[in-house]
């Protein structure tokens, strides 16, 4: 099956923030992932597969945009049957970036 090509945008300005490698992959994945909803929800394990690095690094990576301000994740839990309830996929809410004017050159 032939793969599709989908794009998004990204302001030059990303590379003011001097995100770490993986900070970056996993902001971008992100962003791909939420188009213009400006909203995602994919798993950890499928965020570090696609980023190609860990579960925990990817968790790091995604802790550190949240503290930053380029992302706000939300949990999100489902209840079973038996009234316990277990965290599914976080959602992610990707943010308009942060100001610059903190920023050393």
């Amino acid at each position: 099956m032939p793969l599709t090509q989908n794009y998004y945008q990204m302001s030059n300005s990303i590379f003011s923030y001097r995100l770490k490698p993986i900070q970056f992959a996993v902001y971008c994945y992100l962003i791909s992932c939420a188009g213009a909803k400006e909203m995602c929800w994919p798993s950890m394990s499928t965020i570090a597969a696609n980023c190609n690095c860990s579960k925990n690094a990817a968790r790091d990576a995604i802790r550190e945009l949240e503290r930053r301000g380029f992302v706000r994740r939300i949990a999100s839990y489902q209840t079973r049957n038996n009234g316990q309830s277990r965290q599914t996929s976080n959602r992610y809410i990707i943010l308009a970036l942060p100001s610059l004017s903190g920023l050393a050159s």
